[in-house]
């Protein structure tokens, strides 16, 4: 199963992150992406920058750990 960093970026959401931690916008779209992760933890918030509502999904920026421990990395 794909990971939700993955399936986001297949999608072709916008995603940005801080360190390990995944931001993206909170739409239809990525709601129904978050059905597929029940087990992500996950919160919103309003960007202090554009004011839309996002999603944080702590340590689930997958280049962040994949960048720690390259043999992970799927091929």
């Amino acid at each position: 199963m794909p990971t939700i960093y993955e399936e986001l970026t297949a999608a072709g959401v916008e995603c940005s992150n801080w360190q390990s931690d995944l931001y993206f916008p909170a739409t239809d779209q990525t709601r129904t992406i978050l059905k597929n992760h029940p087990n992500q933890t996950r919160s919103t918030f309003r960007s202090n920058i554009d004011g839309r509502m996002m999603y944080e999904c702590p340590f689930a920026f997958d280049p962040f750990w994949n960048a720690r421990n390259p043999a992970t990395v799927k091929k």
